[in-house]
């Protein structure tokens, strides 16, 4: 039985002089924010659709940020730089000084959305995790040309910290967003010298020094092993690490810091 105490006309937000037509277009408003609530509990109560909930609202924050960057930048460089050749740009400090705030701006709001999108397994920041293979259990595969892009993106970003994970056969060279990622096997029978794994890094501007905490990982167990210390070293115009073959194991990881 219905709640005397209730006013049905202030449940659906009607007045008393109210036609049918207004009260059942009110019952379809309220049936539809029924709806979305009933939608926002399912989600919001499962610790998983919300995280990914999350996720997703935040990136569409940094969306929005980086369109109002971009927007504001070609606002400002048009101001400031409209009657200027780049002769003048370059010769005049304080221009140049704003034209490097406004593209350190970009470039932040640029490397927080990769990093939300790739996350750790995806090569932003170190991983330690679990890197058997996703057949055994394991978090990932191995990295090939669309990931390694990605992380390329994120260094010209102006990320710090990486992680790369390769087969024991792969032999690859990646370019992207002016970063090169060169990986070289040591088996002998994919092309490798028999005795080290190497990894070259390098951008537009020569420089990408860096240092890698290298490990072979057993593909079916996880297990970790040979783990060692590098320091990059310059190679022509790249930075390369030289990384020793002892155990035969499938994977190689790098969890790399840039200087």
């Amino acid at each position: 039985m219905a709640d005397s105490k209730k006013c049905f006309y202030e449940i659906l937000g009607v007045s008393q002089e109210a036609e049918e037509d207004e009260i059942q277009a009110a019952f379809e408003a309220s049936k539809q924010a029924f709806e979305v609530s009933k939608t926002a509990f399912e989600v919001l109560n499962d610790p998983k659709k919300r995280g990914a909930y999350d996720r997703q609202k935040e990136n569409e924050k940094i969306d929005i940020l980086e369109k109002l960057e971009e927007q504001n930048l070609i606002h400002i460089r048009d101001r400031i730089f409209g009657a200027l050749d780049d002769r003048d740009i370059h010769n005049c400090s304080q221009v140049s000084k704003s034209w490097q705030n406004f593209m350190k701006t970009i470039r932040h709001v640029r490397k927080k959305k990769l990093r939300m999108e790739m996350g750790e397994i995806g090569g932003a920041g170190h991983f330690w995790g679990n890197d058997k293979r996703t057949y055994y259990g394991g978090e990932r595969d191995l990295m090939g040309e669309k990931e390694l892009k990605k992380v390329l993106r994120l260094l010209a970003a102006g990320e710090k910290t990486i992680n790369l994970k390769f087969s024991w056969s792969q032999n690859l060279e990646v370019a992207e967003a002016g970063w090169t990622i060169k990986f070289k096997t040591a088996y002998k029978d994919f092309g490798g010298d028999g005795k080290y794994f190497y990894l070259w890094i390098a951008n537009k501007e020569g420089g990408a020094k860096f240092k890698a905490t290298a490990q072979k990982i057993h593909p079916w167990t996880g297990e970790e092993a040979n783990r060692r210390e590098l320091q990059s070293e310059k190679d022509g115009t790249r930075q390369r690490i030289k990384y020793e073959k002892v155990a035969d194991y499938g994977f190689v990881r790098f969890n790399l810091t840039f200087l």
